[in-house]
């Protein structure tokens, strides 16, 4: 398992660069701690889950087919 803590000075920097974290499979552990210099969070991920975002990453999407529909 993962762990990665992330340091903001203010909320809405914090909420910003923890969203960067989101679509790369890391999820929020615990809640928002605030220290001397602002605020952090600690985020965590499965090593099968970065794994499973290169193979979604990989796979070539399928072309959709055009249809015409009959009115």
């Amino acid at each position: 398992m993962e762990y990665n803590i992330v340091i903001a000075p203010t909320l809405e920097i914090l909420a910003s660069e923890v969203a960067g974290f989101i679509p790369q499979g890391w999820k929020l552990k615990g809640a928002i701690l605030e220290h001397m210099n602002g605020y952090a969070q600690q985020i965590v991920r499965h090593p099968k889950d970065s794994i499973r975002q290169i193979q979604q990453k990989q796979q070539v999407p399928v072309k959709q087919r055009r249809t015409r529909w009959i009115e």
